[in-house]
């Protein structure tokens, strides 16, 4: 009675699953470029939007700058701009950042300063999103 595996046995099932994971990994790799987006662009949106919340409930001007780096919402208080908020920008997440407004403002009525028409490209891999916002602070997803 033979008891286990030969070397020639384990070497063929080693070889399949070699060859199924070569197979698999681009499928996977295109599965987490498209999250790496879509938490930036989640980011973005959130980031956009308390901005011009705090601006509204504080009734004061607040901006929020977008750099690959880092995400940053500043007040203007009585001695200039004050930081509200930060946490990091895209680039943690490994993605690409391209933007064609680096500052949004928002004033007090929440009618955003700047904001019109800004657009942010975010690319990783094969994947990428594109915001647009708006005066009011609508942000649209193409």
């Amino acid at each position: 009675m033979r008891r286990g595996y030969s070397l020639a046995e384990l070497a063929i099932v080693l070889a399949l699953i070699g060859l199924l994971t070569m197979l698999a990994l681009p499928s996977w790799l295109a599965v987490f470029d498209r999250i790496a987006v879509e938490r930036a662009a989640s980011e973005i949106t959130t980031a956009l939007a308390v901005a011009r919340n705090a601006a509204v409930l504080r009734a004061t001007f607040a901006r929020l700058w977008i750099a690959a780096d880092s995400l940053r919402i500043d007040e203007w208080g009585d001695r200039g701009w004050l930081p509200v908020w930060r946490f990091p920008g895209p680039e943690s997440h490994s993605v690409s950042l391209k933007v064609s407004n680096r500052i949004v403002a928002f004033g007090a009525t929440g009618i955003g300063s700047a904001a019109s028409n800004t657009t942010v490209v975010l690319r990783r891999g094969t994947q990428t999103a594109k915001l647009t916002t708006s005066r009011v602070g609508r942000v649209k997803r193409w």
